[in-house]
Parts: structure tokens; C-alpha cells; sequence
């Protein structure tokens, strides 16, 4: 996604959302950044940049969730035991033996995000 900031509007829709795309990147809020300084075209190199770096983050995630599933199927299971077992290890690691991390796993765990029960 490019972003080209060629006029106040487009500037001012730009400000909204980039301290949010920030946070997405580098975990927390802009701070130091004297925004008015930066021209329309020093933003839009700034964002883009963000959206690259926020882009290449999540593919990175993307191939080490994948190579996870991978490493435990290599065990002999199939892909949605594979899942389980991903969900159980992160609750208890997350959790230890915390009787209500069950519901947290299933509503947001890996069989959750990465089952497809049609296939």
C-alpha cells in the first residue's frame, strides 16, 4: 500500500491513523516526533516505510507459525492435533495451571486461528 499525501486533507487523514500503525511496528506510541517539521512527502516516505516494516513483520510471523505446525506434524500428527498440542503447550506455558486458560485457548488459540474445519 503506497500512500501519497498530496494535500492538507489527505495529511490530516494520514495523522489519525499513523500513531497507530506505529504502535503496530515497534510496540508503542511515536513520542519526540515534531510532525509538523516532516513535509507531505517526508510523511508519506515515513508511513510507507512503516507499512513495509509492518508487512515484513507479519510474514515473518506467518513462516514461524507455519514452520511450528510443521515441526509437530514431522511427530505423526495430523494438522489439527497439531493445533491442539501448539494450544495446549501455550496454555501452559502462558498459563501454568491456571483453570481458566482454557476458554482464553479456545476462543483465541491456534486450532482457533488456524483450523479450517471444511478442509
Amino acid at each position: 500500500m503506497a500512500v501519497k499525501i498530496t494535500n492538507q486533507e489527505e495529511r490530516e487523514d494520514v495523522m489519525m491513523w499513523v500513531s497507530d500503525l506505529y504502535k503496530d511496528v515497534y510496540g508503542f506510541r511515536p513520542r519526540g516526533y515534531n510532525w509538523d517539521a516532516f513535509s507531505n512527502a517526508e510523511l508519506a516516505k515515513f508511513v510507507n516505510d512503516l507499512f513495509a516494516q509492518a508487512e515484513e513483520e507479519a510474514q515473518l510471523i506467518a513462516d514461524a507459525e507455519q514452520k511450528a505446525i510443521e515441526d509437530v506434524m514431522s511427530l505423526g500428527a495430523d494438522r489439527e492435533t497439531a493445533l491442539r498440542w501448539l494450544d495446549q503447550a501455550d496454555a501452559f506455558f502462558m498459563y501454568g495451571d491456571d483453570p481458566f486458560s482454557e476458554d482464553s485457548i479456545e476462543k483465541y488459540g491456534w486450532l482457533t486461528t488456524h483450523f479450517d474445519k471444511k478442509s
